[in-house]
């Protein structure tokens, strides 16, 4: 019988869903990551490019048994959503329009069995027309944000203010104190959807205040 697909989404499936209106609490476990990091504008060509090698390096691991390599443990596995981490220089508060101050972490959820010598072997394996100076750039992480607050925003990034601002009423309602760093879960590319059909989960880890 043929083993299901590695899909974090099916998985835990509370994480990747969220309602407009009413925020929910979730309980996030510590989850293994292919990450790249970045600074500046989000609309801008670092972001898209880093983007772009992510999915690429997650397609070149999931179809390395294709090239004849076997890696210990291996499974196969969906490439989902591309996630972020935002933040700002020095701590500050979350400003969307200091894009020069802004940092940010993007990554998709990977199967247990990645590790940076898998990476090192798909990054041999992309096509020179393909490769790019972000893919020495990726490395494996680890993330685990545990009791966390979502709310899901549809349309561009531009206009998630209102997204936000239901969440950060929720948080005060429950005496609950957000985490600097925002998290955005795109459920479709979002350097290729159009801004209007963009389907965000924005989540908020928390402690008690």
């Amino acid at each position: 019988m043929e083993s299901e697909k590695f899909d974090i989404a099916k998985i835990y499936p509370k994480l990747y869903v969220a309602s407009k209106e009413k925020p929910t609490i979730v309980e996030v476990p510590l989850m293994r990551v292919l990450a790249i990091n970045g600074e500046g504008d989000p609309q801008g060509p670092r972001f898209k490019d880093s983007v772009a090698a992510l999915y690429s390096m997650a397609y070149a691991i999931k179809f390395l048994p294709r090239k004849n390599i076997y890696p210990e443990g291996y499974i196969d596995f969906n490439v989902t959503a591309i996630e972020v981490m935002w933040s700002m220089k020095n701590g500050a508060k979350l400003d969307s329009g200091q894009k020069d101050n802004i940092l940010w972490e993007a990554f998709i959820v990977v199967p247990g069995f990645i590790t940076q010598n898998i990476v090192n072997i798909a990054r041999s394996q992309i096509p020179e027309t393909q490769a790019s100076e972000r893919h020495a750039e990726l490395h494996i992480a680890s993330l685990q944000e545990k009791t966390s607050v979502q709310v899901l925003h549809t349309g561009s990034i531009k206009n998630e203010q209102k997204a936000k601002d239901i969440l950060y009423a929720f948080l005060d309602k429950k005496g609950l104190k957000p985490a600097l760093r925002l998290h955005s879960i795109y459920l479709s590319d979002p350097t290729r959807t159009r801004p209007g059909r963009l389907r965000t989960i924005i989540r908020l880890p928390v402690t008690k205040d």
